[in-house]
């Protein structure tokens, strides 16, 4: 090796050590940040963080049950509101239903008034006529029509007197009949579903 090697050699040798010097400091400082924040770390108290979550959580829940009774009172306020609408009309329409069947049902009550009254003045030698017969068959079939709508004769006659059945025209002393007992019938009454659809007129004993 000449003279002239060596010295660049030996000018090498210390460029390299300048190096190896300056990473060994990088590394130390990087070593000692790391040892800095693993001590800060340790020195603030994990319990506070987990009460900070635990907090938020906490909030967040209550938030949450809040906003679901509100959502809960609302629904049920207006299930009640929808369940009430709905039973006033269910109840408006049977109350309508009810009405025009006792509307016709009065109608046709008169008529087989007619026709009773009618046939008490019937003739006897006229009984077994065919026009009789005829008038005795649209009686029964009014009767019939009566009674499949759930009309149904008050029984008044001999019964005591009940002014919620019975409409008194007359009152008079009648021997062997208890005061306050029905003794005759004026005009016949008729209940629609045991509900009175007409009182009866009646005689009552004094």
């Amino acid at each position: 090796m000449t003279d002239q090697n060596k010295e660049e050699l030996l000018q090498e040798e210390p460029l390299a050590e300048e190096e190896n010097a300056g990473q060994e400091a990088d590394e130390d400082n990087i070593a000692a940040a790391a040892e800095e924040t693993v001590e800060q770390a340790a020195e603030e108290p994990p319990e506070a963080a987990a009460d900070d979550a635990v907090v938020q959580l906490v909030g967040e829940l209550k938030d949450a049950i809040k906003a679901r009774n509100e959502w809960e009172d609302r629904y049920l306020r207006a299930a009640a509101e929808f369940s009430n609408a709905r039973r006033r009309a269910e109840l408006r329409a049977d109350s309508e239903v009810r009405a025009s069947r006792e509307r016709l049902l009065n109608s046709i009550i008169p008529i087989v008034d007619d026709f009773e009254r009618a046939f008490q003045l019937v003739p006897e030698n006229e009984t077994d006529s065919t026009w009789v017969e005829g008038f005795t068959l649209i009686l029964r079939k009014l009767q019939g029509a009566l009674l499949r709508e759930g009309v149904t004769v008050i029984e008044a006659e001999g019964k005591p007197f009940d002014p919620s059945l019975h409409q008194a025209v007359m009152v008079e002393e009648v021997d062997g009949a208890e005061p306050d007992t029905v003794v005759a019938v004026l005009q016949r009454g008729y209940l629609l579903d045991d509900r009175v659809l007409r009182p009866a007129m009646v005689k009552v004993a004094q």
